[in-house]
């Protein structure tokens, strides 16, 4: 039994991975999109990132977990990160912008995953699986119960209340949907080899190319952020598409590839960027403006990669030379530790 519950020390792995930074930087022009796109695309096809992002991020985040496994200060680099994106999405939702800020959600899903990357491969499914099956109900449940409260002129509120928004019944983001995904993500990152790679990639893109194709032949029904199982499969399909695509093509993108993983390693700094740059936009507006714009879309885009190309080169002393907020976080990493030596 205490096999199950532990897991050896994972071989220290590279400092970071080409393609799941790639992969990071497809989830920042996602967002992007998400947020500021006016209009859904041909085939509604800009609307696949409302499905994508945030899943992206949390299989990212298992991932990323997976390979700090092991490695100098890991339980203090994890518990650093996840209060950095607490702090700072607690912070950015007083800043006015019409986005829903994240970062809580994945500042708690970084603790959670830090503690499940400690687990054997066989707890870490179980878990990933039992919650996928269970998040459905749980939300639907959670929402009953909201709405009994309402009809009885209860309170809604409190710890209670923002403990079930928190963790299965928030209206866009959810642990119980966030946490599957980043089970998914320490699996296949404990699994990368070549083979895994292109089944998951091919099973993955076919999935999601036929439960999309079914939803534009009005077979099936599905909306973003619904939690629905339909909906858990699709975004599953998707970013695990998504991720395994960018491992398989990182290489060959030469420059850009590597650009792109730049946009994708000051995720954090560019998260920032855009609700301030939102908020700014919506500023002294009337309540009815909105921010989706194609220049705010393109200035984003766009000036995520010129501060991917430009940062590094201009501060070059690490860690500052990882972001405008990538350096401060890691500068704490790397702060002594009374009691523990480096």
């Amino acid at each position: 039994m205490a096999g199950l519950l532990t897991r050896p020390p994972a071989v220290r792995a590279v400092t970071r991975e080409l393609g799941v930074d790639v992969a990071r930087g497809v989830a920042v022009v996602s967002m992007f999109v998400a947020h500021f796109a006016p209009v859904a695309g041909p085939g509604e096809v800009l609307n696949l990132s409302e499905y994508l992002t945030a899943p992206l991020f949390a299989l990212l985040i298992g991932w990323g977990a997976q390979l700090g496994r092991g490695r100098e200060r890991e339980a203090w680099s994890v518990v650093v990160r996840a209060t950095v994106l607490v702090v700072v999405g607690l912070l950015l939702e007083r800043a006015g912008a019409q986005i829903v800020v994240v970062l809580v959600w994945l500042g708690l899903l970084t603790l959670l995953a830090g503690v499940l990357v400690r687990l054997h491969t066989v707890l870490v499914a179980a878990v990933g699986v039992a919650v996928f099956v269970a998040a459905p109900r749980a939300l639907e449940q959670a929402r009953e119960w909201v709405l009994e409260r309402l009809m009885a002129g209860q309170p809604t509120d409190g710890f209670l209340g923002e403990t079930l928004e928190l963790t299965v019944a928030g209206p866009y983001y959810r642990l119980s949907g966030l946490l599957p995904l980043a089970c998914l993500g320490i699996l296949l990152a404990r699994h990368s080899g070549r083979i895994v790679t292109t089944v998951t990639l091919l099973a993955a893109a076919v999935g999601a190319v036929a439960l999309a194709g079914a939803q534009a032949a009005d077979e099936v029904q599905m909306a973003p952020y619904t939690g629905t199982q339909l909906v858990m499969v699709f975004e599953v399909c998707l970013v695990v598409a998504v991720v395994q695509g960018c491992r398989t093509v990182a290489p060959l993108l030469g420059g850009f590839g590597r650009l792109s993983a730049t946009v994708g390693a000051m995720t954090l700094s560019l998260y920032v960027a855009q609700v301030l740059l939102a908020a700014w936009y919506v500023a002294d507006r009337p309540l009815e403006f909105r921010d989706d714009s194609w220049w705010v879309l393109g200035g984003m885009v766009v000036g995520s990669y010129a501060l991917a190309a430009a940062w590094p080169r201009v501060v070059r002393r690490a860690p500052w030379s990882r972001g405008p907020l990538e350096g401060p976080v890691r500068a704490l990493v790397e702060v002594p530790v009374p009691g523990r030596s480096r």
